[in-house]
């Protein structure tokens, strides 16, 4: 689980944070390149301004078709209607003027009219001509402050959930066609005169959770205020950077973009926004955090890899309790009318009725609801015990009945002088296959790896790292690389993850075996021994220390 922060010392932190990096964005070639972008958009009359907005009421940056090609290498889609808007056009006309002396006075003929004088002027009149809004041009991305947050993760997914919970006004997700006030890009909205939250559910989960605490904080701060629009956006962003921050996640992307772009380089007033605004950081965290935790612990516990180890530490005692309440139908074990997924069924009953009488049984009752891998487990340890005569209650189950145990032993019966510190590295050979190297690489770590040569370099194909539990005798792969394809997979924890690798190590052991790999070199911390320099001391070797079978063959068995 993510530590994340507590203390009334990271929120000031996360507010000095949110200083630096707007000044920071000041400073970038990146708030440079949109100003220079920004200064090749024509800045249009009051009248274009109302012309341009009755006809698109969402058009943000509006260029005409050829400036849209040559000043930013986008093109308007097929299509497209342009917006109407009146353009100057300035023209050369021979009129007829009064003259005028060096002292700007008319002169006059002998009867007193003034003198006439034919001569070009300038002529401003207006026509009819047609921009194009960004959102009907497509090509180059146009140079931004502000980046989209991509991704999710569970501190994500718990920050979502935690703010439906104790939010107390209504919460929608829509779509950009599910509501219109979406089309101009909004990532989100607080209505204060419908007082409702409604966020771009199209969107991933960390611009999400970003997305609705910047809106809920609207909610609590800006229902009824008299504050300018650039002082609620940036409390509103402010608060979700620094909730975010509190809870493992990091938006500064763009928080310090978004807020700098409505900061308008006044330090001064950001740091009184800012300070003004840190008991009601406290306030929210304060009121999060307990639900958080409580999500974010279900969230993991859902996607959670459970070891054989932990199942039996977890479910020992509730195998024996629903074992005993199972002693009542075991008639039904002889009754032709029972199928066996009526026993199922019976089975899954005394479970739940198990893990729901203990509070100490919480985690167990939201696993069998909630985690697949769990509930096929333990129901099917469950269904052993009632339907197998032999079954064995002092025994452990979960670790005994484990793919983990399996590749366990597998790897004992090729390679136990490593398991037991004898030697430190282990080469294999086999006629028609790749050479198998296995070593240790860090106390109780492992690496087995099919290897050969490409232009110099050792190429993995495939190369796998695990850990062995030599106390439960339990082998668990971490991660799995295949360096013709560049592909590098770690488990982290992940469920599908570790059961596609355990399925993987168990089907390689045992290919290794069918195809008759033997020994070929021994690396012990004493010495070396290689069947070309010593095939008999490599024999005696693998016999002493329990592979036998995969010791090399002599030269009479060979021939």
């Amino acid at each position: 689980m993510t530590n994340y922060k507590s203390s009334d010392e990271k929120t000031k932190q996360a507010f000095e944070m949110i200083e630096q990096g707007v000044k920071d964005v000041y400073s970038s070639d990146s708030f440079k390149q949109y100003l220079s972008c920004l200064s090749r958009f024509h800045n249009y009359s009051l009248n274009n301004t109302l012309l341009i907005l009755a006809q698109k009421p969402d058009a943000s940056l509006v260029a005409g078709y050829r400036s849209w090609q040559t000043n930013f290498n986008r093109h308007v889609d097929k299509g497209e209607k342009g917006l109407m808007i009146l353009a100057p056009v300035t023209y050369k006309e021979d009129r007829l003027i009064n003259k005028v002396d060096e002292n700007g006075n008319v002169e006059l003929d002998e009867a007193g009219s003034p003198i006439q004088e034919q001569r070009q002027v300038n002529v401003t009149r207006f026509k009819t001509t047609t921009v194009f809004d960004i959102s009907q041009t497509s090509g180059d991305p146009l140079p931004s402050l502000i980046h989209d947050l991509t991704g999710s993760n569970n501190e994500a997914k718990a920050i979502i959930q935690s703010v439906q919970s104790i939010c107390t006004i209504l919460i929608e997700f829509k779509t950009e066609t599910e509501d219109l006030n979406l089309m101009t890009g909004a990532k989100g909205y607080y209505s204060p005169k419908e007082d409702k939250i409604v966020i771009n559910k199209d969107l991933e989960d960390l611009q999400i959770a970003k997305t609705l605490i910047h809106e809920y904080a609207h909610s609590i701060l800006h229902k009824q205020t008299d504050k300018n629009q650039s002082q609620r956006e940036i409390e509103a962003e402010s608060l979700a950077f620094v909730l975010c921050d509190h809870f493992g996640l990091n938006t500064s992307e763009y928080s310090f973009g978004y807020i700098a772009s409505y900061a308008e380089k006044d330090f001064d007033e950001l740091k009184s926004i800012l300070n003004n605004i840190q008991s009601t950081a406290h306030e929210m965290i304060e009121q999060l955090e307990p639900v958080f935790k409580e999500k974010l612990h279900m969230i993991e516990m859902k996607s959670k890899y459970i070891t054989p180890l932990e199942m039996e530490q977890m479910n020992h005692d509730i195998v024996i309790q629903v074992s005993s309440l199972m002693e009542q139908y075991k008639d039904a074990l002889n009754d032709p009318n029972v199928s066996t997924s009526d026993i199922h069924e019976m089975v899954d009953q005394q479970i739940y009725d198990v893990i729901n009488s203990k509070l100490e049984y919480s985690d167990q009752t939201f696993l069998f609801g909630n985690n697949h891998d769990y509930y096929q487990t333990l129901r099917t340890i469950c269904f052993e015990a009632f339907t197998d005569p032999n079954f064995d209650l002092s025994k452990n189950w979960f670790i005994e009945n484990s793919i983990e145990h399996r590749n366990y032993e597998l790897f004992e019966q090729i390679a136990q002088p490593l398991l037991t510190n004898d030697a430190y590295y282990m080469k294999y050979a086999t006629p028609g296959f790749m050479d198998l190297n296995v070593e240790i690489i860090d106390e109780n770590r492992f690496a087995m790896a099919h290897n050969y040569e490409l232009n110099g370099d050792l190429m993995a194909d495939p190369d796998i790292e695990f850990t062995v539990d030599k106390d439960n005798r339990l082998l668990y792969p971490q991660s799995y690389q295949q360096d013709n394809l560049q592909f590098y997979e770690r488990v982290d924890g992940d469920p599908f993850r570790a059961n596609e690798l355990n399925r993987f190590m168990n089907q390689w052991i045992h290919n290794i075996q069918e195809q008759k790999y033997k020994v070929e070199t021994v690396y012990t911390d004493e010495f070396e021994l290689s069947t070309k320099e010593n095939p008999s001391g490599v024999r005696k070797f693998c016999k002493e220390h329990g592979i036998a079978k995969m010791a090399p063959k002599s030269k009479e068995l060979e021939r």
